[in-house]
């Protein structure tokens, strides 16, 4: 049995559909190239990135939860971060 108010707490906030994390960014991002450049690449960037948004967010509701818990995790391996090790090539002496 579900209760209601358990599942209204647990659903993601959304505007128009989409999570109101990646509105905002969407939001923000689109008036800062609409002031720069053109209002109409302004305008389908905002477009682009609200429709990108409701694709993701109808797949998954928690999808921006996850991926900011991904990106919030240390790397426990990561071969490119490594500290190089320096190769001593000798004769042994015994």
């Amino acid at each position: 049995m579900s209760r209601p108010a358990a599942i209204a707490l647990n659903k993601p906030l959304l505007i128009v559909g989409v999570d109101r994390k990646l509105a905002g960014l969407a939001c923000i991002l689109s008036v800062i190239v609409g002031a720069n450049g053109s209002k109409i690449a302004g305008l389908v960037l905002f477009l682009g990135l609200c429709m990108m948004g409701r694709r993701l967010t109808r797949r998954d509701p928690n999808i921006f939860m996850v991926i900011n818990q991904i990106r919030k995790q240390k790397t426990l391996y990561d071969p490119i971060k490594r500290e190089w090790f320096r190769l001593l090539i000798g004769r042994r002496t015994e």
